[in-house]
């Protein structure tokens, strides 16, 4: 992994974009996903308790994001994707979490409809005047998510996410991060050369590796400090005074 910060501790130059992952980089779930689906498995029948639930969602997720899933639409790479995929691809993780419920459809449905609203969303308390910093500051900004269509009802129901100028959301561009067809979509929809975007996010592969194959910058947040690299940041204020 390369450091995008240069040896006088600043942003290099050129950069023209700074591209924002989604979910654990600007946005998290209020509740946490464990909660959410637990209450309302619950009222489906379920028994599962919130640290059943979240265990077996991060099996479900991860193997949703490793494989073609069982049951998904036949590809030849896990990072094909659409809404109808993406639909496809929750309907079985919900399957997976959740599979003592009574209804599964009215359950999915709830769950599906729960995450798609900005009140089910909080942002992180650095978010909003370190956007406003950067935008005053003259670079552009935007987000790319591995995301459905429903990220944007979410960021329209929040007044921080205002300074995004671009949404760049998996399920509308046709393929998945890290696949290097979304990079090369979003350098080619941006305009401008790969090394004059830098990425920030919250995974290693998706928003630190992938990005620097594809010839951009790329800077790794890591709120709950999982590394000590001095290749990442803590919080968006480090990147207001980088």
């Amino acid at each position: 992994m390369s450091s995008p910060v240069s040896s006088n501790g600043s942003l290099p130059s050129p950069c023209r974009w700074l591209v924002f992952d989604a979910v654990g980089t600007l946005i998290q779930p209020r509740p946490s996903v464990a909660v959410a689906y637990q209450s309302i498995a619950a009222r489906h029948g379920s028994r599962f308790s919130v640290a059943e639930v979240g265990e077996r969602f991060r099996q479900a997720f991860r193997q949703s994001e490793t494989n073609v899933f069982p049951a998904g639409l036949e590809a030849g790479s896990p990072w094909l994707t659409s809404d109808a995929i993406e639909i496809a691809r929750w309907r079985w993780i919900v399957g997976q979490v959740v599979p003592d419920v009574q209804d599964a459809e009215s359950c999915f449905a709830e769950l599906w409809d729960h995450f798609a609203r900005p009140s089910s969303w909080s942002c992180f308390d650095d978010v909003k005047e370190s956007l406003l910093a950067l935008r005053r500051a003259g670079y552009r900004l935007a987000i790319a998510s591995n995301f459905d269509s429903r990220l944007h009802p979410v960021c329209d129901g929040h007044d921080e996410l205002k300074p995004i100028e671009h949404r760049f959301v998996s399920s509308e561009t046709g393929f998945r991060k890290p696949a290097p067809e979304f990079y090369a979509a979003m350098i080619s929809r941006f305009g401008c050369l790969g090394h004059e975007i830098l990425m920030i996010g919250d995974d290693p592969e998706h928003d630190v590796a992938g990005p620097i194959s594809a010839g951009m910058q790329a800077l790794l947040i890591d709120r709950r400090a999982v590394n000590s690299s001095a290749e990442s940041i803590r919080s968006l204020s480090q990147l207001v005074v980088l």
